[in-house]
């Protein structure tokens, strides 16, 4: 019985160590498989770090692959942050130019509102006319006349902001500004607005046509004269800017007395005639810092821009 034992163990032993044999070849093929991986990617890490080094664009390349989404992120912040560099150059430059700060001060007692304010203003609107061509004191008008400087002025037909523009008609224009509610965003609006007019300018073939279509009177025989009074505050801020901020100052008093007379007397003749020799007192021919632009008065039923 126990020769039979030892003859079957025998007979079974070379399958087994064969067997064992096997499994041991594949493990030492394995790891060396292992290996030769571990090495080629090392060196294929060398090499990319070689190219990497010697190469600008190579690198370039590679960052904008592995950042992926968070490069898009980066690359918008930093759009922002050069809008938010040049908003803040441009405010030091009306800071420190003569002829702005002038028009600032002129603004600012104007329309009796704070320096600051003023100067982000008249900042962006030499800055929106540098980008658009466009004549800043003509744009700085349209904002005097529009809504007497109060970013958050609002009309009964829906126009809205400095430059009284209708949200809902140009809704697209403000989407690459956050969508309609930065309509009343003072840069948005300011941005908005100048790119309506200049298009009316381009399109009437006059400063005078583009005022009347920019009024929204394009099929009337005339604007009511909304272009007298832009172009008036326009050459006010002209004389400001030159240095005579007090005679601006005095132009817009006899303007406003002017207009206040007429509007009285249109509304009750015989009662104003007999007044007409009453002094005005100037601080009162200001308009309020809450008081919507002359351009609503007679202009128009209605404002399309």
């Amino acid at each position: 019985m126990g020769n039979a034992a030892n003859y079957a163990l025998h007979a079974i032993r070379p399958a087994w160590w064969a067997g064992l044999t096997f499994l041991s070849d594949v493990g030492a093929g394995a790891l060396s498989t292992a290996k030769l991986v571990v090495t080629l990617s090392g060196c294929i890490a060398l090499l990319a770090g070689g190219v990497l080094i010697s190469s600008d664009d190579a690198r370039t390349a590679v960052v904008a692959r592995l950042s992926g989404a968070n490069a898009v992120e980066l690359a918008a912040q930093d759009v922002e942050d050069s809008d938010d560099a040049k908003a803040e150059h441009a405010v030091n430059v009306t800071a420190n130019d003569p002829q702005q700060k002038r028009i600032v001060q002129y603004l600012a007692r104007r329309y009796r509102v704070a320096d600051g304010a003023v100067r982000m203003l008249v900042a962006n609107a030499f800055q929106i006319g540098k980008e658009k061509n466009l004549d800043p004191l003509l744009i700085l008008s349209v904002v005097a006349v529009e809504s007497s400087l109060n970013p958050f002025a609002q009309s009964s037909v829906g126009a809205q902001g400095l430059m009284q523009v209708m949200t809902h008609v140009h809704a697209h224009r403000f989407e690459p500004h956050g969508g309609e509610t930065a309509a009343l965003d003072p840069v948005a609006n300011m941005k908005v607005g100048s790119s309506i007019l200049h298009e009316m300018i381009s399109r009437g073939g006059s400063v005078e046509r583009g005022l009347q279509l920019y009024v929204g009177a394009g099929n009337m025989p005339d604007d009511g004269g909304y272009g007298v009074r832009v172009l008036g505050e326009r050459a006010r801020l002209q004389l400001a800017a030159g240095g005579k901020v007090e005679a601006a100052i005095a132009s817009a008093i006899r303007a406003a007395a002017t207009a206040a007379t007429v509007r009285a007397i249109e509304a009750k003749p015989d009662a104003v005639k007999a007044e007409v020799s009453v002094p005005l007192e100037p601080g009162y021919l200001l308009p309020s810092p809450n008081a919507a632009g002359d351009a609503h008065v007679a202009a128009r039923s209605e404002q399309s821009v």
